[in-house]
């Protein structure tokens, strides 16, 4: 029974610092939370759809996770676009850890908490994002969707390397706050699929922005919850 979320990065706050907003630990893709851990290794595939707020972008991405009992580790790995900002297709990459501190077996909510990494380079800034957040999920026996909830404030920082001689390198950092709400619907032989709606609010000249997310998992081994 994976959860998507685990699999996945918790990939997406807001990268941006600036004008810029990019949401994402792995760039463009919803933050995707595990409330239920779980043993088991686990592969995933995802899409993400940013608001025009945060750049109008698109990203995939493919990751995988491993996982004992409470505890789960992901990576992963994509690639974005955004359109409007006028800038190249660039690679992102991400990880997570994710340790359930309540719930399982036949209790129908599980509560975890997770922390992130994700970087991204546009031009001459590496952006830094470090998701932190919990995630409630609800586990209702028999009923194979699996809805969580999750807020979250993200540390993000973008270095900016000089170009020209006598240039210092400049780093800004920020601290934003935002919350993903998502569910998994688990199919038969380990497989799923699953969706997230990822939404940061505005905090000074940075705008709102919201990513939609949809993707597929598949669990190489049932864990038992």
């Amino acid at each position: 029974m994976p959860r998507f979320g685990r699999i996945m990065i918790a990939a997406t706050l807001p990268l941006a610092v600036g004008a810029q907003a990019l949401v994402a630990q792995v760039a463009g893709i919803p933050v995707y939370y595990n409330p239920r851990g779980g043993a088991g290794i686990s592969v995933a595939a995802n899409l993400g759809f940013q608001s025009s707020d945060a750049g109008d972008a698109k990203a995939v991405a493919v990751g995988g996770g491993i996982g004992a009992g409470p505890a789960y580790f992901t990576a992963t790995v994509g690639q974005i676009n955004p359109d409007s900002a006028g800038l190249d297709n660039e690679m992102t990459y991400g990880g997570t850890v994710s340790f359930k501190v309540f719930g399982g077996g036949l209790l129908p909510v599980s509560v975890a908490a997770q922390a992130g990494v994700g970087v991204v380079k546009f031009g001459n800034s590496t952006r830094t994002n470090v998701p932190v957040g919990v995630a409630v999920g609800l586990n209702l026996p028999l009923f194979p969707l699996k809805p969580w909830i999750a807020p979250r404030v993200a540390f993000q920082s973008a270095t900016n390397v000089p170009t020209g001689v006598g240039t210092a390198t400049k780093t800004e950092t920020e601290t934003r706050f935002g919350v993903t709400a998502g569910a998994d619907f688990n199919l038969l032989l380990g497989l799923g699929l699953h969706a997230a709606v990822d939404f940061q609010p505005k905090k000074g000249t940075n705008p709102s922005a919201t990513v939609v997310g949809v993707g597929a998992h598949f669990n190489f081994r049932v864990p038992m919850m």
